[in-house]
């Protein structure tokens, strides 16, 4: 006796056709693209959170860095800026500051993709005979001709603009380039890094300081 079999593709089937597989994975793919696009952009958005977290920590370091280098000048001590000219649209490309002994050079020198790096170098004397007498002189000749010599530390890159300016309450004008032997009452100093939109300003107050010994003089005196 023979028994007859069900054909396999009868109204009793339960798979999925070919046209069903293939349209159920292309959803998937869809839903699976959309689900990385949004990732990626929450990635991304992440990221550039962080960049600017990260300028702005720089800046805020920056800022305080300069401010308790300024305010730590003595009474006897000097500013001025100097321009080198390897900077398009740099007025000036740094300042230097500190006494005949001890000086800072605060400059800024253009990087490969055209931005700017803010680099510090520092000069002490001594009282070896070969050695320059003063260290704010010895600055001024290497960092104008960008001696190589010279050991410069980075502190901040990918900087588009910089700007230093100057004022003296005596003249009430803010100046570009500043030479005079008597140190500004106010400096400021302006950046733009790379990735913001405005540029950032910093204001530092150099108050003019009397010396200790012209004070004891002047109570002597009295």
């Amino acid at each position: 006796m023979k028994t007859s079999r069900l054909p396999a593709s009868g109204p009793g089937k339960s798979g999925f056709t070919l046209m069903e597989m293939m349209i159920t994975l292309a959803i998937f793919l869809l839903l699976a693209a959309s689900v990385f696009g949004v990732l990626t952009g929450v990635i991304e958005s992440t990221g550039a959170l962080q960049d600017n977290q990260n300028r702005r920590d720089q800046v805020e370091a920056l800022n305080a860095y300069i401010k308790k280098k300024f305010s730590a000048l003595p009474a006897n001590s000097q500013i001025f800026s100097y321009q080198r000219g390897d900077g398009a649209g740099l007025v000036q490309n740094g300042v230097i500051f500190g006494t005949a002994n001890l000086a800072w050079a605060l400059d800024a020198t253009t990087q490969p993709n055209g931005y700017y790096t803010l680099r510090l170098t520092t000069f002490a004397t001594t009282a070896a005979p070969d050695q320059p007498q003063d260290a704010r002189q010895y600055l001024q000749q290497t960092v104008t001709v960008d001696d190589p010599s010279l050991v410069w530390t980075p502190l901040m890159s990918d900087i588009k603009t910089l700007d230093w300016k100057f004022l003296d309450f005596n003249q009430t004008v803010w100046v570009e380039l500043w030479s005079s032997s008597a140190k500004p009452n106010l400096v400021e100093f302006s950046m733009q890094p790379a990735g913001d939109l405005m540029p950032t300003t910093m204001d530092f107050w150099l108050p003019q300081i009397i010396g200790s010994s012209a004070v004891n003089r002047a109570g002597g005196a009295q």
